[in-house]
């Protein structure tokens, strides 16, 4: 017997509400399971600095902290954690994200508590 047209249509919405479900799922466990990232006074600072410019959306300024990133990148070694952060926030700027950047800088802050 063949099924209705209604059942059908059912059958796809039933499967793709499934679909999102489990991306939801995998979203929040990957979100929920990471590590706070733990600041130096260098980096705390620059979270602060960087707070305030994606706050102000000010460009210019941008450019500025991601040229002090830079420079105390040069100081410190390879695979920091900071930096890689600090770095996901400046991408998340450039790209006219500015209010998830600041949620990003403000949760880096918030994290800090913890050290």
């Amino acid at each position: 017997m063949k099924q209705s047209k209604h059942t059908q249509t059912s059958t796809r919405y039933r499967n793709v509400g499934l679909a999102l479900a489990a991306l939801a799922c995998a979203a929040s466990l990957w979100y929920f399971s990471r590590s706070p990232v733990q600041l130096d006074a260098d980096g705390y600072d620059l979270t602060i600095a960087l707070y305030r410019v994606c706050n102000q959306r000010d460009a210019d300024a941008l450019q500025e902290i991601e040229s002090r990133l830079s420079e105390m990148a040069a100081a410190q070694p390879q695979g920091d954690h900071q930096r890689e952060a600090l770095d996901e926030v400046i991408r998340e700027a450039r790209q006219g994200n500015w209010r998830d950047a600041m949620i990003t800088c403000r949760t880096l802050l918030d994290d800090q508590v913890h050290y």
